[in-house]
């Protein structure tokens, strides 16, 4: 089956019929608000779902775990590049004055890559699924970003944020080649697939600082077991860590170096 562009959460689902039907009307209403432009960006809380809500308070608490921790951030699968811009937005909240910290988005833009054959269990998850449109998103994303950091505290302190597009099994350890001193506070992953989350650990597990933490989205899904496997292989054995999941979104696991 094509989902034709659509994320799975449009056809999986734990809510009942009246839920589903709540959630439409919810965002119905949000694109028929009547209000000015500013009174509608000041009001999106309205509209906010707790679901929602609570993925975004599962990525604040990631945050705060590294907050004093050197590294940059990764964000590695980034799709449409929420979890980055709440990154940046979280960063000039709490700690505004830390230029050193720095945002990478990492995405193909152009859907998954990286899948094997029966190693996915949803037509959701299969190379090419996900695709948000190639490099005019990723130019798209790089100028949102910016626009965030500008609206922030600090704002006139720039480029503290990258967003690099291509396959992560290159593009990664690309990076760190660019950048060799390079340290990692916190990585978020959601690639899914075996072959690419084992690859993208084993170049960001060795750079994570003390104290600093992988955030696996999916580590534990039983249609999708690539992260699963690869936290195995690269992580366990390799060194100290804790593993916890997040209370407000169990689903988001991190690992947690010693």
């Amino acid at each position: 089956m094509s989902l034709d562009g659509m994320h799975e959460s449009a056809r999986l689902t734990y809510s009942s019929e009246d839920s589903i039907a709540a959630r439409k009307e919810i965002f119905r209403l949000l694109g028929t608000y009547d209000a000015t432009p500013e009174e509608t960006e000041r009001s999106l809380g309205l509209f906010l779902r707790g679901s929602l809500l609570a993925r975004f308070l599962a990525v604040a608490g990631a945050y705060q775990r590294i907050v004093g921790i050197p590294g940059d951030i990764l964000d590695v699968g980034t799709w449409r590049g929420q979890t980055a811009v709440l990154c940046e937005n979280l960063r000039a909240i709490y700690e505004p004055l830390n230029f050193t910290r720095r945002v990478v988005a990492f995405d193909t833009f152009d859907g998954y890559a990286g899948f094997k054959g029966g190693e996915s269990h949803s037509d959701a998850h299969a190379d090419g699924t996900y695709a948000v449109g190639g490099a005019p998103y990723a130019s798209w994303l790089r100028r949102l970003l910016t626009l965030h950091e500008s609206s922030n505290a600090m704002g006139h302190v720039t480029g503290k944020h990258t967003v690099i597009e291509g396959d992560a099994r290159i593009t990664i350890p690309a990076h760190f080649a660019n950048h060799a001193g390079a340290l990692v506070a916190l990585a978020f992953l959601d690639l899914n697939s075996l072959e690419a989350t084992r690859s993208a650990l084993e170049s960001i597990w060795p750079r994570v600082a003390p104290g600093g933490a992988v955030a696996f989205w999916q580590l534990t899904r039983r249609e999708l077991q690539g992260e699963g496997q690869a936290y195995l292989e690269v992580i366990v054995g390799s060194g100290g860590h804790r593993l916890e999941s997040v209370p407000t979104y169990p689903g988001l696991c991190i690992a947690i170096k010693s």
